[in-house]
């Protein structure tokens, strides 16, 4: 695993020092700038933030299983030296769907005689 194209130490992967994003995932196709090509893209956003938090380029399923999958694609930063520099990257994705409450209705009702 690797953080910024820098391997992260094996003990490090736990849980307890994983960074989690929550928020909308979006995959969607748009019109790179670099490139000049279309480019389908993955984007984390956050309510109440604007832009994309997080993308994601050239994504595709690795796996998925139980409500969670893979994306694996490129990530676009910039160096320190202003450079824009692109590093393969994996996301686990875990999905969350919530059940809505079910509606328990409290009314005493007794079947109809006919």
């Amino acid at each position: 695993m690797r953080k910024a194209g820098v391997a992260v130490e094996r003990r490090m992967l736990s849980d307890r020092y994983t960074v989690k994003y929550s928020g909308c995932l979006v995959i969607m196709d748009v019109t790179d700038q670099g490139l000049r090509r279309p480019v389908k893209v993955a984007r984390l956003t956050q309510p109440g933030r604007p832009g994309p938090y997080m993308e994601l380029l050239d994504p595709h399923i690795v796996w998925a299983n139980d409500g969670k999958f893979t994306l694996a694609g490129f990530e676009r930063t910039t160096n320190a030296e202003g450079q824009v520099v692109e590093f393969a990257q994996s996301w686990l994705c875990a999905v969350d769907l919530a059940m809505p409450e079910l509606e328990t209705d409290t009314r005493n009702v007794r079947p109809m005689r006919s």
